[in-house]
């Protein structure tokens, strides 16, 4: 794995996903202090985004980097720790962060959250990149498609 390109990326991911989330917070007037109050609407919007995000950073990491669903495991977990070390940061320099933080993680749906990032990156080092620069075709079927054509 290039674990300094999946811990950029990661970083990019977080960042994004954390102005999307502030935006959709600012706009439904929801208190993040009460985490068990959030509605389910909410959450389905924060899982589909994060889907979305994740998707998108882990087809910019394998644009350079092999596909498969280990590496795409080993990417998941690099986004996973990222976000969580930055939570940690973040939480921790802020009063009554440590209360905020344990009310974020006491909430399942974070964990949804964490597993389908895992799982999306998964997903996409899984799928073979079999359109673009990167695609191999096979120069025989190639020439017997040329026969037959004549």
């Amino acid at each position: 794995m290039k674990i300094k390109r999946g811990i950029l990326i990661g970083l990019v991911l977080y960042f994004a996903s954390l102005i999307i989330n502030v935006i959709l917070t600012i706009t439904s007037k929801i208190n993040l202090g009460q985490s068990q109050s959030i509605s389910t609407t909410y959450w389905v919007i924060i899982i589909v985004t994060t889907v979305i995000l994740t998707g998108l950073a882990s087809i910019w990491y394998f644009n350079k980097a092999n596909r498969n669903a280990k590496e795409g495991l080993k990417l998941g977990i690099t986004f996973v720790i990222v976000g969580f070390i930055i939570d940690l940061l973040f939480f921790l320099t802020q009063s009554g962060g440590i209360q905020v933080m344990k009310e974020y993680y006491t909430n399942l749906s974070i964990y949804l959250v964490l597993i389908l990032v895992v799982a999306t990156c998964i997903f996409i080092g899984s799928r073979n990149n079999t359109h673009g620069r990167h695609s191999v075709k096979n120069p025989k079927m190639k020439s017997k498609s040329r026969k037959n054509k004549k």
